[in-house]
């Protein structure tokens, strides 16, 4: 007998189960993906939302990317949309594959009345993504400091770090945003902490050359003898950026301890 067909006998069941496999989960993500709800949301579509909801559609289905409705409606900015689902008993503290939430989403964006619906909600602040971060930290590498404010008053952990090490306060140094620093260091944010290289926040600020934000954490009593985990200090980094007014500011700067 010829073996190479009896082979190929036997492989056709397995090409044709393979090939029933792979149309089923295309189906199923197409199902996903076309999710009325979601897609509604997305949209700002508010009657459909409401109507769906009055239908009894899952308010918390999720597509392949574990995002839902909620999700859907406050990355796009949809206040009535997610207030809808809010009041639909949608779960403000799901987490999509990523690990954001739906106040992360609005900390990042700036989406001010946004978070304040999620809080009501009783969305949980200090949840973290898969990198570590949360809502405060994605508030304050944005530059938002009212919604660092708002998160700070909602029990928002003004030291948390993320996978890195780093804190609100050295995203918020290293961007530049001395308003949203100022929030962040009158809630007790802590100036020696360092970042997995050693960077302190003084020393993020001085090698991007924010001089407001410098002035503002030597006011503060930010320690400018601290050295990174290459042994450079903020005067070093001030000097090796050439930042000469940066590094007028270290030498002038009085110690406080």
């Amino acid at each position: 007998m010829d073996m190479s067909r009896f082979t190929a006998v036997l492989s056709l069941p397995i090409v044709f189960l393979c090939a029933y496999i792979m149309l089923a989960v295309d189906w199923v993500y197409a199902a996903e993906l076309s999710n009325p709800l979601l897609e509604a949301a997305e949209l700002g579509e508010i009657d459909k939302v409401k109507g769906l909801i009055g239908q009894g559609v899952p308010v918390d289905a999720k597509d392949p990317d574990g995002w839902t409705a909620l999700m859907k409606a406050t990355y796009e900015g949809h206040v009535h949309i997610v207030a809808e689902l809010i009041a639909g008993g949608a779960n403000a503290n799901t987490q999509e594959n990523a690990g954001w939430t739906s106040l992360m989403m609005a900390a990042q964006f700036g989406y001010r009345d946004i978070m304040n619906v999620l809080l009501t909600r009783e969305a949980k602040v200090n949840v973290r993504n898969n990198t570590g971060a949360t809502a405060l930290i994605f508030g304050a590498i944005n530059g938002h400091p009212d919604i660092v404010k708002e998160l700070l008053a909602a029990g928002a952990d003004v030291n948390v770090k993320d996978n890195k090490g780093k804190t609100a306060l050295m995203f918020a140094a290293a961007d530049g945003y001395d308003g949203v620093a100022q929030q962040l260091i009158a809630s007790g944010a802590d100036l020696k902490a360092k970042d997995i290289s050693g960077n302190s926040a003084l020393i993020l600020a001085v090698k991007q050359g924010h001089v407001e934000v410098v002035r503002m954490l030597l006011a503060n009593c930010a320690n400018v003898r601290a050295a990174d985990s290459k042994g450079k200090t903020a005067s070093k980094w001030a000097v090796e950026k050439q930042h000469s007014q940066i590094f007028q500011l270290l030498v002038a700067a009085s110690p406080c301890d």
